[in-house]
């Protein structure tokens, strides 16, 4: 058939050109309209666009878009190679027209005109390539036509230019195409990035959960809530190695778990045929969708529920050895992500090592637990031991009360060398405190033995000075490397009278109504430091009833303050009213102000006072200037009665003053109250008022007319001082009977 001259080749060239706006995303629908209208601008009965490209065997087409042919028309041999007819288009040369491929010489060399067989029958043959913007032939479109001759100059002109515009559609399309594959890859990334972020967390959140455990108890209990909680999966359970030592795995932890999944796998031996024990024994995680169970033995007729999909991921220690199982199901019947594969495994991982951690932690406690059973058990021995070596009990005493408190430190395990003792001879009661260096069964040994030596050398009559220095000397002989304090007192109960001696130890304090002291003496060395140490005595007088304490030095010592802190602490306790010696001693115990870092032990002494042989008489005086002649007449009769008439003219001065002091200070009558001591040949006298200012002492000029009354007291008594009570105070003071004369003489 001719060629149409008239054909509106321009039309078509235009239609081509609006392409890239109408089908510009979609490169198949591209090359399909170029290869359409290619036909329709050359009259052509077929064409066909072959895509260039490159591969192991060189240069290869394809048939990408084939319009007025069937495809079993063209070459069923994939790819299809160039022939000499092919070769100059797709190489770049230019188009190729053929009036007639059977007769052209050049190519009809075969009996399909140089064309691949089986081929649609080709005479009239016209190529045009297709060049991107950089120059690289990426196609061509072939047109061809049973009869001969059909392909002109204005036909190929019409091809060359679809061609032109093909090739911008195509590149543009290709531009979209990247730049959308450009954008997909950047979502993908950005969603991977985004789910390795989740992933993280979730990771991230399970190991907060398992930092929170301790024992491996605690860590099992946790795993499976924590993965269903964080995952948000149907359920989670923990299967770890029988603990009784059957061959298989028991689940020790589950949430959610069906019932009758819950039932059929609580143990599992490890020769059954299941996605648990496979990937116990693979070291690799199984899963298990539910059309799938049929694989397993172990599922026939199991109602898994709604549960899609298993996950048995492997628990591995440190030496990549399975320990455990963990398991997470979901909804969902579908082949798990790998990401979320890794996910569990880092959970199962993060679980090895809160094992591991527990484990550690189980056994430093039970390695703690067993230490604190034997410290426990020394102690209570050497506990037992020292105990074994104080008195089991102390003497019955006819005018003294003992109470005794013993604390043991509570830093450290080891016991101290602190020591009491009461021993009761013809003449007196011997007291006895001491302090033996150190903490040690070799301290508390060595107590005992001081004990003993001390008690022997009292027994056989020796005084305290005495004592101390054949005690001394026996430590030494000892050859300890220890050295001990000791304080003993000894007391005649019937008088009153107490002697003092210490080697280094802390000095006794005795309290009665004239307040606290100390009972002072010079202190010797400690026990086992010289041979020939000299230890001093001191004599005090106890005329009242007393409290004395005799403590060690763990009673007032406290880490980081002063000696004065304790010191001041007992002071106060003995201060306070007692009904007994024993709610004095539980207060004076509960008084220490620290926590003990030594042992501390008390020996305290209610002494009733000396036995008194006399008479006590009181009187209440009127409030105006009658009270001290009332009182001097009371003095005068009563003095008379006791046959003390020498005593009145000194005793009547300093009643006289005690009498003035009162009235100054209060509107309340005074009592006056008389007491003669005929075992120490004393007279006491005291008077009461409701006022709690004590009285001052001055020192008055020579001109003055008063303020020397305190002076006059003091130089005729031989003591005298002030008690203060609840509701006011006594001002008291004692002359010595056999005294002979005073400021005036009769």
């Amino acid at each position: 058939m001719p060629v149409d001259p008239h054909r509106p080749a321009s039309r078509t060239v235009l239609e081509v050109a609006t392409l890239s706006l109408r089908e510009g995303h979609d490169l198949r629908a591209i090359l399909d309209e170029v290869t359409a209208a290619g036909v329709e601008a050359t009259g052509a009965q077929y064409g066909a666009f072959f895509y260039h490209s490159e591969d192991e065997g060189g240069s290869r087409l394809d048939v990408f878009s084939l319009v007025g042919a069937e495809r079993h028309e063209m070459p069923a041999t994939t790819p299809v190679r160039s022939t000499p007819l092919f070769a100059p288009t797709f190489s770049g040369e230019g188009s190729v027209r053929v009036g007639d491929v059977a007769r052209e010489p050049r190519f009809g060399h075969n009996a399909h005109g140089g064309l691949p067989a089986p081929h649609v029958p080709v005479r009239s043959y016209l190529a045009t390539p297709v060049r991107g913007t950089d120059g690289r032939v990426f196609g061509a479109v072939l047109y061809g036509h049973r009869d001969p001759d059909r392909f002109g100059e204005a036909e190929q002109e019409a091809a060359e230019a679809v061609a032109a515009q093909a090739a911008v559609a195509i590149d543009n399309a290709r531009l979209f195409a990247a730049e959308r594959e450009a954008r997909e890859t950047a979502e993908r990334e950005r969603a991977a990035a985004r789910a390795a972020t989740l992933r993280m967390q979730q990771l991230q959140r399970i190991t907060a959960l398992l930092s929170r455990t301790a024992s491996a108890t605690d860590v099992i209990a946790v795993v499976p809530e924590a993965v269903s909680e964080v995952l948000g999966c149907h359920s989670s359970a923990v299967y770890m190695i029988d603990p009784s030592g059957r061959p298989g795995l028991v689940g020790r932890g589950t949430s959610n778990l069906p019932p009758d999944i819950a039932a059929r796998l609580t143990h599992l031996p490890l020769d059954v045929d299941s996605h648990v024990t496979a990937a116990f024994h693979g070291r690799e995680p199984r899963w298990l969708l539910t059309g799938q169970r049929a694989r397993y033995s172990t599922y026939d007729g199991l109602d898994t529920g709604s549960i899609g999909t298993s996950v048995a991921v492997p628990v591995l220690d440190r030496d990549s050895r399975a320990v455990g199982v963990l398991i997470v199901n979901d909804e969902d019947e579908r082949e798990p992500h790998p990401d979320d594969v890794d996910l569990l495994r880092s959970v199962a991982a993060q679980v090895a090592q809160a094992l591991e951690r527990a484990r550690l932690y189980d056994a430093e406690r039970a390695a703690r637990e067993q230490l604190a059973a034997s410290v426990t058990a020394l102690t209570d021995l050497a506990r037992a031991l020292q105990q074994g070596l104080l008195p089991r009990e102390l003497p019955d005493l006819d005018r003294t009360s003992v109470a005794v408190r013993y604390l043991p430190a509570v830093a450290g395990a080891e016991v101290g060398g602190d020591w009491y003792d009461a021993i009761r001879t013809s003449d007196h009661v011997v007291f006895v405190i001491g302090d033996v260096q150190g903490h040690s069964t070799t301290a508390a040994g060595l107590m005992g033995q001081l004990r003993t030596a001390v008690r022997a050398y009292v027994s056989e009559g020796h005084g305290p000075a005495a004592v101390l220095q054949r005690t001394n000397r026996m430590l030494l002989d000892l050859n300890h490397d220890l050295f001990a304090t000791c304080c003993l007192v000894q007391l005649d109960q019937r008088t009153g009278v107490a002697v003092v001696a210490s080697a280094g130890h802390p000095l006794p304090m005795a309290a009665d109504e004239r307040g606290v002291r100390e009972l002072t003496v010079a202190p010797g060395l400690p026990l086992g430091i010289q041979a020939d140490a000299d230890y001093e005595v001191a004599v005090h007088k106890l005329p009242l009833p007393t409290r004395v304490v005799l403590y060690t030095d763990g009673v007032v010592e406290t880490a980081g303050a002063p000696l004065s802190t304790g010191e001041e602490a007992l002071r106060a306790s003995l201060t306070q009213p007692a009904a007994s010696c024993e709610q004095l001693a539980d207060r004076i115990v509960a008084g220490i102000p620290h926590r003990l870092t030594d042992d501390a032990a008390v020996l305290l002494l209610d002494y009733a006072g000396p036995r008194v042989h006399g008479d006590e008489v009181a009187v209440t005086l009127p409030t105006d200037r009658r009270a001290v002649s009332a009182a001097r007449s009371f003095l005068r009769a009563e003095l008379g009665q006791w046959r003390l008439e020498h005593l009145i003219d000194d005793s009547e001065l300093v009643l006289s003053e005690l009498v003035t002091n009162a009235l100054v200070h209060t509107d309340d009558p005074p009592v006056v109250t008389l007491r003669y001591v005929s075992d120490s040949d004393e007279l006491v006298l005291s008077v009461r008022d409701r006022s709690a200012r004590g009285p001052e002492e001055r020192s008055p000029d020579l001109e003055a007319q008063g303020g020397r009354g305190l002076l006059i007291v003091d130089t005729l008594a031989t003591a005298w001082g002030v008690t203060s009570h609840d509701d006011g105070k006594t001002v008291w003071a004692e002359l010595l009977a056999s005294r002979p004369g005073g400021l005036v003489t009769s």
